[in-house]
């Protein structure tokens, strides 16, 4: 029987400490406010460093191509003087 009241008193101070209501309180709400706004700049800084990354991604590729019209070049300059020699 003592287990059993011990339960039920445990039970029932598990429902009032959870409280009467189904809506959120002000200290939640504003919690939430902050968490939607942290979200929202985190996207932004996402958005961002995306950007950033396609920027620099597209400067390899222009450095690349400029690394190969280089490397061309060289080969005939070499050619050419080994063919004047």
């Amino acid at each position: 029987m003592k287990k059993f009241a011990s339960i039920l008193l445990i039970f029932l101070f598990a429902i009032f400490s959870a409280g009467c209501t189904k809506y959120a309180k002000d200290e939640e709400i504003q919690q939430l406010n902050n968490l939607k706004a942290e979200t929202e700049q985190l996207e932004k800084e996402i958005k961002a460093k995306e950007q950033e990354k396609a920027a620099l991604q597209n400067e390899i590729a222009q450095k690349d191509q400029k690394l190969k019209e280089l490397q061309a070049e060289k080969e005939k300059v070499q050619q050419r003087l080994q063919q004047i020699k």
